[in-house]
């Protein structure tokens, strides 16, 4: 039987559910018409992992009985909205599990969806008018650590139908301030530490511009940092690739049409359905002044924030997020293009057991009700080695400079603290792998292209001088020219000279320089020391 995503696909989920598909379980129109007259939900950022975790988290809750869903807003690519509402909004998040089978389900907790560029006024009047609508309750965003930068040109631009996702959203609060000053709770969900806060800082930094230029009133300064506006923290986690051609074909084994990939004009492929890990974690810090979906009714986990906090360094600085980053940047210089695959590889599994149970795993928060040695285990035995998770180490690699020091420098501080710092190896081997990973030249000797990185540019700079006294591939004795580097504790989060790392990093990246097979043999003298 042919299944199509169509505006007629939710009078025919019994026969996706007959091809073996999960369906909603809620009358998806009747939510779409409670959500057009009390939204209560705004994403943005319309990327896999918000169809992977939010969208799915909002199905839960409207199989349970809540009654709305999401209004979805994308900030930077047409493409992305056109290709939701092509499918009517509707998609098919696949779930890859351990043993190589598929669960698809189709999701329906999007509501309706919107562009939100200067140029679309349809997506800005929809949008306006949600955020004047007292029933909204929180906005949550998935648009990237560096989302949260706003260039000067679009800061100098005033309120209005701007770009970046910053000012789109003050604008969006300034007309809700100006229709009561209702409460809001605005969530990030970007995979960073202390997102609420960034987030926060970020909105309150774009209105002290608008209000000193007179665009804004003072008033709409006090609304932001009063107690009807509240910035609650969260720890997300759910493995995410990209979609994959394989999961499409499997899709299409099972009947779905309109399973290829799309190519979209800003890089990344398109399609109408998502593919993730069965492992899932969402904790949210419990502040809503305007009240909430009922969570609870759903895998979120509810705690305060210093809860939140706890799980958040527990992952990004320990028990995940480190050991993706090491795998990442020494799987492309090895030529791994898939991680399930580097987990077969004994070295690589002894570098991330060493990053994360040897260097981590002492100096870790324990959040309450979670357990970061199982956290650890599940991610090295189950997660990361799974082979139906199509991720990729070229992925994982992008900017690499935005993360190193979330990821690696808080335990570095804590070793600092404890009087640990000088026994550290395996941290600062992924430390030195990265490094020899900015040289774009691989453990065979040839050039490869490195992943995206805002730094890129700069770093070349720093690490290759025009002096010529730079680090340099095959010259071992170069290593010390990043000395200068790893005293920036702007991107390593602590001075690793003045930490007593630095030299741990450079005995490893002199042997990671030598030549060809360099990197492999370094590895493995480690990994057997």
């Amino acid at each position: 039987m042919s299944l199509v995503l169509d505006d007629t696909a939710v009078d025919r989920l019994d026969a996706f559910e007959a091809a073996g598909f999960g369906i909603p379980r809620y009358d998806v129109r009747a939510m779409r018409a409670a959500t057009a007259e009390r939204p209560a939900w705004v994403h943005f950022g319309a990327g896999n992992f918000f169809r992977s975790l939010h969208a799915v988290v909002a199905q839960q809750l409207l199989d349970a009985g809540h009654d709305t869903g999401i209004v979805l807003a994308n900030l930077r690519d047409a493409a992305v909205v056109e290709n939701s509402r092509a499918t009517d909004d509707l998609f098919v998040n696949a779930v890859m599990r351990e043993d190589g089978s598929l669960e698809p389900t189709v999701i329906a907790s999007v509501a309706e969806s919107h562009h939100l560029a200067p140029e679309s006024d349809e997506g800005w009047a929809r949008l306006t008018a949600v955020f004047e609508n007292p029933s909204l309750q929180l906005v949550t965003l998935t648009v990237t650590e560096k989302g949260y930068a706003t260039a000067p040109d679009d800061l100098v631009q005033g309120p209005g139908q701007v770009r970046g996702a910053i000012p789109a959203l003050a604008s969006l609060l300034l007309a809700r301030f100006a229709a009561g000053a209702a409460p809001v709770a605005l969530v990030s969900t970007d995979n960073f530490s202390d997102n609420g806060d960034r987030l926060a800082s970020a909105l309150r930094g774009v209105a002290e511009v608008w209000i000193a230029a007179g665009q804004a009133p003072p008033e709409f300064g006090v609304y932001l940092a009063g107690p009807s506006v509240a910035y609650p923290s969260t720890m997300v986690d759910r493995i995410t690739p990209a979609p994959s051609a394989a999961v499409g074909e499997a899709l299409a084994a099972l009947g779905l049409q309109g399973t290829e990939l799309h190519e979209r004009g800003s890089g990344g492929p398109l399609a109408a359905f998502s593919n993730t890990e069965a492992v899932s974690y969402l904790v949210l810090e419990d502040a809503f002044p305007n009240g909430r979906p009922p969570f609870e009714r759903s895998s979120v986990v509810l705690g305060d924030r210093e809860t939140v906090a706890r799980a958040d360094r527990m992952k990004v600085c320990t028990c995940l997020n480190p050991l993706h980053t090491a795998m990442a940047v020494t799987g492309c210089l090895l030529g791994f293009t898939r991680i399930a695959d580097m987990m077969q590889d004994a070295d690589i599994r002894r570098l991330v057991v060493g990053v994360g149970a040897v260097e981590g795993l002492p100096v870790v928060d324990t959040p309450a009700g979670m357990d970061p040695k199982a956290f650890l285990r599940e991610v090295i035995e189950r997660r990361l080695p799974n082979p139906g998770l199509p991720d990729a180490p070229q992925r994982i690699a992008a900017d690499t400079s935005q993360k190193v020091g979330i990821r690696f420098g808080e335990t570095i501080r804590r070793h600092v603290a404890a009087g640990s710092a000088q026994s550290l190896t395996w941290i600062p081997f992924a430390i030195a792998a990265w490094i020899r990973y900015l040289l774009a030249i691989d453990d065979r000797g040839e050039p490869f292209e490195r992943s995206p990185d805002p730094l890129l540019e700069q770093l070349d700079e720093r690490l290759a001088p025009a002096s010529g006294r730079g680090v340099r591939f095959g010259e071992p004795r170069t290593a010390t020219a990043a000395r200068e580097l790893l005293a920036d504790a702007s991107i390593f989060g602590v001075d690793l000279v003045a930490a007593g790392v630095a030299p741990t990093v450079i005995a490893h990246l002199s042997t990671l320089l030598h030549g060809p097979g360099a990197v492999r043999a370094a590895l493995y003298a480690l990994a057997h020391s």
